[in-house]
């Protein structure tokens, strides 16, 4: 399928185009929604310099915006904010959350689709309190999102989120924490009090989790975890990612399903203990047959995950890294008394791209089928010289992307970059 843009800007010195929303066939895919001007700076608007606290306060300001701009790319591209299927928001401050929650129910009313909100270091704009993305079907595909009742499995009032929804034989299932009917950590997800070793946290975390929260979701959507597209996971302890590993894979009977993975700074979550984030994007059972894994000889973060599955004319590819087995790749490696003369960044996503290529092919597409481009840095003072290598993809067109700052860790020593890459499949 053709992929259709709108809202393009030209940033830097002309060399990046930002992509704000895509459309690929009964789908529209908005991107690094922030609440910027033609120039990609913060609309002085927003900022309010002679008056900066006139009322609305400003994250507010900032999220109506966002929203108003979100219904005009939307409205452009065959859809609508009443067909948002998934919004995720990153935040470098948590004071932001409740002002942003306050006008998305403005802008969406009833109809606030399954969420995630995760605190990060930094985004591209530095004054920025916020970066959105969507995902809405069109209009005319007959598809709108209905939310599915999860017993036991609520979303915070103050939010209004919907816990799951279906949007025709997707099932979408928000952020979930491993809390209970309180808002608080379940105490069956921590260690007891007093004890050092009865039971490694994380594990007893992500247990809880998958059993009380996600699972429930999927079966009340009419679906199960081996039907998972794409798991995003996010860890606010960089050390907890092998334990975690060991409850995640075991969840899945076969080969587990594409999972981002993607190491923030604690505290992370809207529940201040909380270590690990989870949401996903699964299919119905019905529809079964209709999913295909694409399984490459590619090096993940985690062994024996699928590289991504292809459904109903998407692709969703598990996180992307510049490693092998043996850890940072060697093209991104530089000698340490002389490293004025190698870019590791470039090398990285370079590499990162060249695993894409593979399995976008393997999947019958190519890497001008990018619908959704998601950058995690250690440092964004990387940014600029990782985001040069989509030079040699997608040439002087767009890309709908972001880039977010999160932990000073990434899993493998060296790395600075991890991508999340979904596509779509052509005709």
């Amino acid at each position: 399928m053709p992929l259709e843009y709108f809202g393009v800007n030209t940033y830097g010195a002309g060399d990046i185009k930002h992509a704000s929303a895509v459309r690929a066939g009964d789908w529209v895919f908005a991107t690094g929604l922030r609440a910027t001007d033609a120039r990609g700076l913060i609309d002085p608007a927003v900022i309010g310099e002679n008056r900066p606290l006139d009322p609305p306060p400003r994250p507010q300001r900032e999220a109506a915006l966002i929203f108003k701009k979100a219904g005009e790319f939307l409205t452009a591209a065959g859809s609508s904010l009443a067909h948002v299927a998934r919004v995720d928001q990153y935040y470098p401050h948590w004071s932001a959350v409740d002002p942003y929650h306050v006008a998305r129910k403005q802008a969406l009313g009833e109809a606030v689709p399954p969420s995630t909100s995760i605190l990060v270091s930094r985004l591209l704009n530095l004054d920025a309190q916020m970066d959105v993305q969507m995902m809405a079907a069109t209009a005319g595909s007959g598809r709108k999102p209905e939310r599915i009742t999860v017993r036991d499995v609520g979303a915070p009032t103050e939010s209004g989120y919907a816990t799951c929804t279906q949007v025709g034989d997707f099932i979408f299932v928000a952020g979930q924490l491993a809390r209970d009917e309180s808002g608080a950590i379940a105490a069956a997800a921590k260690v007891p009090d007093g004890q050092l070793w009865k039971g490694t946290r994380i594990k007893r975390e992500t247990d809880y989790l998958i059993k009380h929260r996600l699972m429930p979701a999927l079966t009340a959507g009419g679906s199960s975890f081996d039907l998972i597209l794409k798991a995003q996971v996010y860890l606010s302890r960089v050390e907890d990612f092998p334990a975690f590993w060991q409850v995640w894979s075991a969840a899945f009977k076969g080969k587990v399903a594409p999972t981002l993975i993607v190491p923030v700074r604690h505290p992370g979550f809207g529940t201040e203990e909380a270590t690990i984030e989870v949401n996903i994007i699964a299919a119905k059972a019905s529809a079964a047959s209709r999913v295909r894994d694409i399984d490459c000889d590619i090096d993940l973060v985690g062994p024996n995950m699928l590289a991504a599955r292809a459904f109903d004319g998407l692709l969703f590819v598990a996180g992307l890294m510049g490693i092998d087995r043996n850890g940072l790749v060697p093209g991104a490696r530089s000698d340490a008394t002389a490293p004025f003369y190698h870019c590791p960044a470039h090398a990285q996503m370079a590499d990162i791209l060249h695993k894409a290529r593979t399995i976008f092919a393997a999947a019958g597409s190519d890497l001008g089928h990018v619908v959704r481009a998601l950058h995690f840095h250690r440092d964004l003072g990387d940014f600029h010289n990782a985001h040069r290598a989509w030079a040699d993809v997608v040439g002087d067109g767009p890309l709908p992307f972001t880039a977010i700052e999160v932990d000073d860790r990434l899993f493998v020593p060296g790395t600075s970059v991890i991508v999340d890459l979904w596509g779509a499949l052509p005709d």
